[in-house]
């Protein structure tokens, strides 16, 4: 009955310590969860969730730092899915990151892709008025990138290919046959007209290796003939030099003449008034052409 009893006794101990380090393990867990990871909620407009589930991945810089922990399509706005997702509290969350949604090509599982895109910015952790959390802006995937860059290629290429068609129609295609024709004939004409453009070529540089012969020929009759039109020039410049200082000396001695011819005529105009009054001459004035003063001698 002893042996019983202290079994007894020792199985109850046993498990009341279970129970106890149970309890502290869940109390411990509920306190790391508390205070070791951040929440955050994405309103998800534009991209499709195709692949998001519960416990999905959530990734920053390709390395999973959480998981999506709700979701809920809003029944008020069309496109409209508001996820909640639970980050490290170690990994950088600042303000102005974004969320995208990225799929496995091959599984089709999708995560949650969260970049930052300013540097140094402080950490997000405001809460907008009516959330329980900080709210992720919601970014644009790179497949999605891809795909709309793909959409604009394939809608050039159909242009391209439109105008193309329209290029090869059966009225275009006519005009450039008709067009080759005419280029062959055109090159036809060419070749048989080649026998006489060789001919007129080789009698055009002929001519002009006359031409250099002949100026070669003239080369030392045109310098000496030059150099007599040289010679001329200088000889013509000394006459003119020379015709100029006889023309200023001319013109000199003519400025002498008529100062010469000036004197003279005044000399000849006071002896012909002196015979045109002879009695003046003699006798002087008339009395009644005296001046005051003046007497009779």
């Amino acid at each position: 009955m002893e042996s019983e009893a202290r079994y007894a006794w020792v199985g109850a101990v046993i498990i009341g310590l279970i129970v106890l380090v149970a309890t502290g393990l869940l109390w411990l867990q509920g306190g790391l969860a508390a205070h070791d990871v951040k929440r955050f909620t994405v309103y998800f407009r534009q991209q499709s969730l195709d692949g998001l589930q519960l416990n999905s991945d959530v990734k920053m810089y390709g390395i999973k730092v959480g998981k999506v922990i709700d979701y809920q399509i809003l029944p008020t706005e069309a496109k409209n899915v508001r996820v909640v997702i639970e980050v490290d509290a170690q990994a950088p969350v600042m303000e102005g990151a974004i969320a995208m949604v990225n799929r496995n090509l091959l599984t089709g599982l999708a995560s949650i892709e969260v970049s930052n895109m300013a540097e140094k910015a402080p950490l997000l952790e405001k809460v907008p008025t009516g959330e329980e959390y900080p709210v992720l802006a919601e970014g644009q995937a790179k497949l999605t990138r891809f795909a709309e860059r793909m959409e604009g290629v394939a809608e050039r290429a159909d242009e391209t290919l439109t105008r193309v068609n329209t290029m090869l129609s059966e009225r275009n295609l006519a005009s450039i046959e008709h067009t080759l024709s005419n280029m062959s004939e055109a090159s036809g004409s060419v070749a048989r007209a080649l026998p006489e453009l060789k001919g007129t070529l080789a009698a055009t540089r002929a001519a002009a290796e006359q031409a250099n012969n002949q100026v070669a020929r003239l080369g030392p009759k045109l310098e000496a003939t030059l150099d007599e039109t040289r010679q001329l020039a200088q000889e013509v410049r000394g006459g003119m030099a020379q015709l100029r200082l006889s023309t200023d000396l001319g013109l000199q001695e003519l400025q002498a003449t008529g100062r010469a011819l000036r004197n003279v005529s005044q000399t000849v105009g006071d002896a012909a008034r002196t015979l045109r009054e002879p009695a003046g001459a003699l006798f002087g004035p008339a009395s009644e052409n005296l001046g005051p003063g003046e007497e009779t001698p």
